[in-house]
């Protein structure tokens, strides 16, 4: 569904609308039914896009999740400030680290908080580990949970 959403232009908007509600439905259930974080998440935020789309698949699913647990989202909280080459191709974490070092910003304006930091796709977990580093360092704020919706297959 993830590759569909992001990946297949044959798809109207209206179906991609469909299918992010239908994944944001599910995602809900998992928050609220399995890890339980829900009560304690004051706002939701989408990783910066890598790549622009005329429709942003996580933009549009973070909205739907936020919608759906009835949360305030912020689209502008994590900015990109610095270029990064694509990471999809390359394979060593610590090398994807070190391109993705100071790559994020944030104000302090959820100073405290507890944020629900979501992505659609999990790699190595640099991107996330270097968002949260700035999270609690720039951002200061409390607690950070994430929410990925897919993971790459690892190559064996």
């Amino acid at each position: 569904m993830i590759y569909d959403l992001k990946y297949n232009d044959s798809i109207s908007s209206e179906d991609k609308e469909k299918l992010a509600d239908k994944l944001a439905t599910i995602a809900v259930e998992f928050l609220t039914t399995t890890i339980m974080v829900t009560p304690y998440i004051f706002v939701i935020v989408p990783t910066p896009a890598s790549k622009d789309r005329e429709i942003q698949p996580l933009y549009l699913l973070a909205d739907r999740v936020a919608y759906k647990l009835n949360r305030m989202i912020d689209f502008d909280y994590i900015k990109k400030i610095k270029n990064t080459s694509e990471l999809k191709s390359i394979e060593d974490p610590t090398q994807k680290a070190e391109i993705l070092k100071n790559a994020f910003s944030c104000d302090k304006r959820y100073k405290n908080k507890k944020i629900l930091l979501i992505d659609d796709l999990f790699c190595s977990g640099s991107t996330l580990n270097e968002i949260t580093k700035t999270l609690y360092n720039q951002g200061e704020v409390n607690n950070v949970y994430v929410l990925c919706f897919t993971k790459t297959r690892s190559k064996r």
